[in-house]
C-alpha cells in the first residue's frame, strides 16, 4: 500500500493532500461553529435574561453536522419586576431546535432556526401573584434586548396543558390537549417594542378541552376548538350559572340573570387580529352560530341592579378594543326567557323558537354612516311567526335606533304562560295580525302600532290561585275594546311615546313601548 501511494504522481499526491485538508478543516469549523453557538446559547439563557426571568435545563445536547440543540426538563419562571413573586412556571419535557443556520449567523448576523418543537410543556399562571408594574413611564423600548434578529421557520408545540389560577386553588382557564403550529416568526428589537411581540405567518391550533370561569357565578366550557387558515371552528359550547335557581337567588345581593346556554358548533371565518397604536383589534368576515338553544331565568323579588344599562350603540362603541364583524348568523336556534315576579306563583315564560338572524357590521370601527343592521325571524310563543327589522348607528352618541316588528296570528291565551304568573291577567281572543315601528335613542322613543283582532277579553286572578275576580274582570272588559275597528281592513291603529328607565335593559325598552302601544289600541 505504502508502495502504491509513493509510485502516485506527485500531483495526485498534492490532490490528497489538499483535499484531506479541507476535510479536517471542514470538521474544525463545523466543530467550533457549534461550541460557539452552543457558549452563545447557554450565555444568553443564563446572563443576557431580564433579571425577572429563569431558565433552568436538565441536558442541552447538539448534533454537529445538522445543527440540532435537543433540551431536556427544561423550566421557565416568570417573577414580577418589582419583587421576587413568581406568577408564571413553564416546563416541558423536551425541546429540540433543528438546523441551526450557522452561515447565518456567522455572516447575516441572523439566528436562522429552521424547526422548533416543543413536547409535553405545562404552563401554570397565578393572577393574584402578578403585580402591576410600577413603571409609569410611556416608554416602548422592549425589556429584552436582542444582538441578532431570530428568525424560526416552524414553531410546534404538542400536547400543552394550560392552567390560569385567580388564586392557589381557583382555577380560571383550563386548556387541555392543546397543539400549535406557527410558520415564519420574527422577533427582533423592533417587535418586541409591539404588545405582540413578534411578526409570524399562518398558523392552526387545535384543543379538545377548554374550561373558562367567566364570573363568580358562570362558567363556560368547549370542546374540539380548532383554529386554521384564519378559520376557528368550536364544537359543544355550554355557558351555564354554576348554581341552581334556588341556590343562586339566596346568594344574590342584586338581581342577576340565570343562564344555560348550549351551542352546538361555531364557526368564525376571516380571522384577523394585533395591535394598532398599542390597542387591540380583533377582525372577522363572518361569524357564525348553529343550535343555539338558551334558557335565561331571572328572579325579580332580589333586589333591582339599578345601575345605568347602556343600549347596546354605546356598549359597541365604548368597548376597549377595536372589533370588526362583517356578518353575524345564528340558526337553528330557541330562546325561553323566565321571569319569576310573585313569590306564590311560577316563572312566566316566553318562547322563541326556530330563530334565525342575520346580523351586519356589527362593529366599531366602520365609518360614521354604516349602520348595524340586524334581521331576526322566529316563531313566538310556539305558534305566531315573527319577523324583526332592527338598525342603529354605533357612531351616533344620541344613540338612535329603529326596531319594527310583524307578528303573525296568535292566540291571546298562548300569552297566559306570561301574564298569569307575572301579572295575574288571563287572556282571551286572537291577535290575528300586529305591526309596530319604534323609533327611538337614549333618551325617549315613540311607537306606531297597528294591529288586527278580535274577541279580546281580560280576566283578573287572585294571587295564588286560578280563581277569576268576576266582578272587577266584568268592570275592566267594559272599558276593552273587544274587537279592532271595523274598517276596510280590520286594523286599529295608534301610538304612544316612551321614557325608558335606564336602570332597566334595552329589552324593557321595547316592553314599556309595545305595553302603551296596546293600551292606547285595546282600552
Amino acid at each position: 500500500m505504502i508502495c502504491v501511494f509513493l509510485n502516485m504522481s506527485k500531483t495526485l499526491r498534492n490532490t490528497l493532500y489538499i483535499l484531506g485538508g479541507i476535510v479536517v478543516l471542514f470538521f474544525i469549523v463545523l466543530i467550533t461553529s457549534n461550541i460557539i453557538v452552543k457558549n452563545k446559547i447557554e450565555k444568553a439563557t443564563k446572563e443576557e435574561l431580564p433579571n425577572h426571568i429563569s431558565v433552568a435545563y436538565k441536558d442541552l445536547s447538539l448534533h454537529l453536522l445538522t445543527g440540532t440543540l435537543t433540551y431536556k426538563d427544561v423550566s421557565i419562571t416568570l417573577k414580577n419586576k418589582a419583587n421576587d413573586s413568581t406568577h408564571t412556571y413553564i416546563s416541558t419535557e423536551k425541546a429540540t431546535v433543528k438546523n441551526v443556520s450557522y452561515w447565518d449567523y456567522l455572516f447575516n448576523n441572523t439566528i436562522h432556526i429552521e424547526d422548533i418543537k416543543i413536547i409535553a410543556p405545562k404552563l401554570k399562571y397565578y393572577k393574584n401573584e402578578n403585580l402591576p408594574s410600577q413603571d409609569t413611564t410611556t416608554s416602548q423600548e422592549p425589556s429584552i434586548n436582542l444582538n441578532k434578529p431570530i428568525l424560526i421557520g416552524k414553531l410546534r408545540v404538542e400536547n400543552t396543558l394550560l392552567t390560569f389560577f385567580e388564586n392557589k386553588k381557583d382555577t380560571l382557564f383550563l386548556a387541555k390537549n392543546v397543539s400549535l403550529e406557527v410558520d415564519s416568526i420574527l422577533v427582533n428589537n423592533n417587535t418586541l417594542k409591539n404588545r405582540l411581540p413578534a411578526q409570524f405567518g399562518n398558523y392552526k391550533a387545535q384543543t379538545d378541552s377548554i374550561f373558562v370561569k367567566v364570573s363568580p357565578f358562570e362558567n363556560l366550557t368547549l370542546s374540539n376548538l380548532s383554529v386554521q387558515n384564519k378559520k376557528a371552528t368550536v364544537s359543544n359550547l355550554h355557558l351555564a350559572t354554576k348554581y341552581s335557581k334556588e341556590q343562586h337567588a339566596r346568594i344574590l345581593e342584586k338581581e342577576r340573570d340565570h343562564f344555560n346556554v348550549t351551542l352546538q358548533q361555531l364557526e368564525i371565518e376571516g380571522i384577523d387580529f394585533g395591535f394598532k397604536n398599542r390597542k387591540f383589534y380583533a377582525k372577522s368576515s363572518l361569524v357564525q352560530l348553529d343550535s343555539v338553544v338558551a334558557t335565561i331565568y331571572r328572579n325579580k323579588l332580589v333586589a333591582d341592579d339599578l345601575s345605568k344599562k347602556p343600549l347596546y350603540s354605546k356598549m359597541l362603541r365604548e368597548l376597549p378594543i377595536g372589533l370588526t364583524i362583517d356578518s353575524l348568523q345564528i340558526k337553528n336556534s330557541a330562546l325561553t326567557y323566565q321571569e319569576k315576579v310573585k313569590e306564590k306563583q311560577p316563572a312566566g315564560t316566553i318562547y322563541f323558537n326556530n330563530l334565525n338572524a342575520h346580523m351586519a357590521h356589527i362593529s366599531n370601527t366602520y365609518g360614521a354612516n354604516t349602520e348595524t343592521k340586524i334581521d331576526i325571524t322566529s316563531t313566538f310563543m310556539k305558534t305566531a311567526p315573527i319577523v324583526v327589522d332592527w338598525s342603529f348607528n354605533v357612531n351616533d352618541t344620541s344613540d338612535a335606533f329603529t326596531f319594527k316588528a310583524d307578528i303573525d296570528a296568535l292566540p291571546a291565551s298562548k300569552m297566559n304562560s306570561f301574564t298569569k304568573p307575572n301579572l295575574l291577567v288571563g287572556l282571551t281572543g286572537t291577535a290575528n295580525q300586529t305591526y309596530f315601528s319604534i323609533y327611538g335613542n337614549s333618551s325617549n322613543s315613540k311607537i306606531d302600532l297597528r294591529i288586527k283582532y278580535s274577541n279580546f277579553k281580560v280576566n283578573l286572578l287572585e294571587d295564588g290561585k286560578e280563581n277569576k275576580k268576576k266582578l272587577l274582570s266584568s268592570i275592566v272588559n267594559i272599558f276593552v275594546n273587544k274587537d279592532s275597528n271595523n274598517n276596510s281592513e280590520g286594523f286599529t291603529t295608534c301610538s304612544a311615546e316612551v321614557t325608558p328607565d335606564k336602570t332597566k335593559s334595552f329589552f324593557n325598552y321595547l316592553w314599556l313601548n309595545v305595553r302603551d302601544g296596546l293600551k292606547d289600541c285595546l282600552l
